[in-house]
């Protein structure tokens, strides 16, 4: 459609014209104002390690002290992770989190089931996070006794 437009014109024509409005839809679409109702967030990345060896398939979740949607994650085969808080937005809300790191499993699990993260890291954490404003680091060193 956008080359239809400047069909019998000069390619200068089209890049003079076409150019500047493909620039103003990429830039504006980029910094989009967050939607109605959105807290403040903050990018959070870190690594999960248990005994000093990283973590892969754990379960991270920023819980906010002021109620909200939660944050989650999957760790990689490294360890590392990068908290989403909803569709494309990334990130965690701002202020003090509770954090629950948890086994990620694919299918369910019966109630003899018993993650080998223990429970002071999920189920009864004792993790915390104070995001703030710009880019967050957390990483958390688990000990498996």
């Amino acid at each position: 459609m956008f080359m239809a437009a400047f069909r019998g014109r000069s390619f200068s024509t089209a890049t003079r014209l076409g150019l500047p409005l493909i620039c103003g839809v990429v830039l504006t679409t980029g910094c989009a104002p967050k939607p109605k109702g959105m807290p403040d967030l903050a990018p959070v990345t870190g690594t999960v390690t248990m005994d000093g060896q990283p973590l892969a398939k754990a379960s991270i979740a920023f819980v906010s002290q002021s109620g909200g949607q939660v944050s989650f994650a999957g760790t990689d085969g490294a360890g590392k992770y990068e908290l989403r808080y909803s569709g494309r937005y990334k990130g965690a809300m701002i202020g003090e989190n509770t954090v629950q790191i948890s086994t990620a499993s694919e299918n369910p699990v019966g109630p003899e089931w018993k993650d080998p993260i223990p429970a002071k890291y999920n189920k009864k954490t004792e993790l915390k996070a104070d995001v703030k404003q710009g880019t967050n680091t957390f990483d958390f060193d688990l000990k498996s006794k």
